[in-house]
Order: C-alpha cells, then structure tokens, then sequence
C-alpha cells in the first residue's frame, strides 16, 4: 500500500516518541532513577518511582497511541481516495487534528507530558546564551538531531498543503480586481514559488536542530571555568556540531551534479571535483568525530587499566579523584595489596568498570552498530547519495537513525549513574 511523505513523517515521529517511551521505562525498572538524571523540574514531586513511571512514562504510551491511531485512520482512509486533492485535503486535516491535540490547553489526554514536551522545544529553540541547559534538553535536542532529515520532508508536505489552500491558477494580475483580488494573486504565486524554493528552506530546517545544539554547547562553554576540562570538552562538542553543516550544504551542491543522469550544471568540471572532495572530508571527519564522541563522552567508554580513557585526548587527564571505587588513584593505592588493586581494575577491554546492563557484548554491539548506522545516515542526509531513488530508501534509514539514537539514548543516560 502505498504510503506519501507525508504519513512516513508522522509515523516516524510517532515510532520516534515510542522509542523514548521504551527508553525511560526500560531504564526505570532497571532502578535507574531517571527523574533526577533528566532533572526534569516540572515533574510531580514523588518518592513514589512507581507512580512516577504510571504518571509520566505510561502517559507517554498514552499519547503516543491516541496520535497514532489518529494518524493510521487518516492514512487508511487517503488511502481509498483515488483523487489526490481529496487525499490531500484528508492529509491536511490529519496534521492539523493532530496539533490540535497536542497542543490544547485542556487537562486532558496526558496533559502533564504535552506541556512538558512543549516546554522542552520552548527551552531548545529559545536563542539565549545564559538560561541553564539541563539534561533534558541535551538529549531532547539531540533526538531531533536524528530527525533532521524529517524537517526537510515537512517543507515538500506543507508545498503541498500550500498548494491546496492557494491552488495555483493561470489568471494575471489583471484579472484580479481590488484588494482582495490583489491578495489572493499574491498568495498563490507565494505558494508557487515556496515549492520552487524548498531546496534552500530545505536545508535550513535540516541544520536547524544542529544549530540547536551547538547553541547549548556555546551556552555550556561560556559557563565552564576558562581552560578547564569541562570548558575544552563544551568547545569541542561545539566543534562536532558545527562540522555538521558542510556536510548538510555542500551535499545540497552534489543535487547539481545529473539530473536523470543528464549533466545539468552551471559549474566548471573542476569545481565540481573540488565540491565532491570537500563533501567527502566533511562526511569523513564529521562522522568519525560523532562517533568518536558517543562512546568516549557520551557513554564514557574507552578506559583502560591503567586509568587513561579516550576522552583523556581532548579534556587531558583528570586531576579529580576518581568517583569510581573500583579505579583507585595513586594515594588511594599506598598501602594496597597490588594483587587486589590489579583485580579491582580489570574489565573489559576499552569499556569501563561500571556496567550496568550487565554482558559487555551489548556494548561492544552497540559501538559497532553506531559506527556502522552513523555512516548510513550520512547517506541520507547527503544529496549526492540518491537513497530516495530506492522504494521509501530514505524512510527506512530514518527508522534506522531512530533506533541509534534509541541505543543511544540508554548507554547516555546509563553512563550519569557509574560517573
């Protein structure tokens, strides 16, 4: 059965939500105390962590189910209509419903987690370079990250609502007259020309929520004690983020390259060359320093017996004591049995001694499996590699970014409760 952008959007936000539904209730029954690790403020205070999961991670199951079944009944029922303005209309009047719910002030359908969610994109997006950055935001911020490619389609789906609402007609000017007249020739040629132009607002959306969070990054910086450990790591995930935007514009300028295999270009030879070598050295060091990233920072892998770990190559050794019992310092070791400090240090290879999911090869499967979905999302986001050209090519590597960043989101949050 055929399924249009637009539902693949909704159902890939939705499958999006689900998945962080599954996160906090997965780490909660583990007896990770996920509240104070989000420090998420607006939550109802309890010292109940199981009516904390009913009232906040069931509501979140809740919602998502109630939108979803709105969602599948729109696509069912566009479905069955041959027309496409009809489907169209039945398309529109699914997004709109289901902003409706979201964002009704009423005290129902799971009021507490719509205001929060709408309280967290209110913190992401406000460009302000002193308010706090909690945890809940870092990792909200960057969900959206894998989502960007999302953004982009949300510019073709509202041309096309664009293009129903204000349906393009052949009249000139002269054929309006009067004010209204003149108001509404001007909104359909605005309709006509915004579908010309998604290319550009395209690639915006998709660095939006990079710009996100290299704005947090920038706000954590400016925090940190200057020349600090803290300050070098904030600076060097500013770095990361902004490595992202090469890849996104100079991958807009490979779309130029063939058009059906056709050269269609204004370009000479020789700046094309230059173009697609630029393009690959960013794609190179932006995918390699993400996941350098998420296993040395993020999950705060990478240790070693001897105490030097991989985020030592950006912040330098730590001059702190150690948090973790199981790594002792120097002066910790004075007076200790050598057999027994050598026991208390080894774990697995490059991982780190505190585990709390237990079998090392979830880890070490993890690790692989980002490296490996890290470079496929690059296909993605990159309009050189025509992966749309493959049957819903581009939404099944959005369902594979999700589940990264579903992985993802375990070990990050995993990791605030052995540092």
């Amino acid at each position: 059965m055929y399924l249009p952008v637009a539902f693949q959007t909704l159902f890939l936000a939705l499958l999006a939500a689900l998945g962080w539904g599954v996160n906090l209730l997965l780490l909660l029954r583990m007896g990770i105390q996920v509240r104070p690790i989000l420090q998420l403020a607006e939550l109802p205070t309890t010292n109940s962590n199981t009516q904390w999961i009913d009232d906040g991670v069931y509501d979140i199951f809740r919602l998502t189910k109630a939108l979803g079944a709105v969602a599948l009944l729109g696509w069912l029922l566009s479905a069955q209509l041959s027309d496409q303005q009809m489907q169209t209309a039945v398309n529109l009047a699914t997004y709109i419903f289901i902003i409706l719910l979201l964002i009704m002030p009423q005290r129902v359908l799971c009021h507490t987690v719509r205001m929060q969610f709408i309280g967290l994109l209110g913190r992401i997006i406000k460009p302000s370079l002193e308010d706090p950055v909690w945890l809940a935001d870092i990792v909200m911020a960057d969900i959206l990250t894998s989502c960007a490619r999302m953004f982009a389609d949300l510019v073709l789906i509202a041309c096309q609502f664009g293009r129903f609402i204000w349906p393009i007609r052949h009249e000139t000017l002269e054929a309006h007259s009067g004010l209204q007249g003149l108001i509404q020739f001007v909104r359909e040629h605005q309709a006509q020309n915004a579908c010309a132009s998604t290319g550009i607002l395209g690639v915006l959306l998709v660095c939006a929520p990079y710009a996100f969070r290299l704005r947090q990054c920038i706000n954590e910086y400016l925090k940190a004690v200057p020349g600090s450990g803290d300050a070098r790591r904030h600076l060097a995930n500013a770095i990361k983020y902004a490595s992202s935007f090469p890849v996104i514009a100079l991958s807009a300028t490979q779309r130029q390259v063939t058009v059906d295999g056709v050269m269609e270009t204004k370009y000479s030879d020789w700046a094309l060359r230059m173009a697609f070598t630029l393009w690959i050295a960013a794609v190179v060091f932006n995918s390699l320093y993400s996941f350098y990233w998420d296993v040395a920072f993020d999950w705060n892998l990478g240790h070693t017996a001897s105490g030097w770990k991989l985020s030592d190559l950006i912040t330098g050794p730590s001059e702190e004591k150690p948090s973790n019992p199981l790594v002792l310092s120097p002066a910790d070791a004075i007076g200790q049995d050598t057999h027994v400090i050598a026991a208390q240090r080894k774990f697995p290879y490059m991982l780190r001694p505190q585990l709390r999911f237990g079998s090392p090869r979830i880890y070490y499967a993890a690790i692989a499996l980002d490296f490996l979905l890290r470079i496929a999302w690059t296909m993605k986001l990159s309009s050189y590699v025509r992966i749309d050209m493959m049957a819903y090519g581009g939404f099944w590597l959005n369902v594979l970014e999700i589940y990264r960043r579903w992985q993802w989101t375990f070990l990050r949050l995993e990791k605030e409760t052995v540092s």
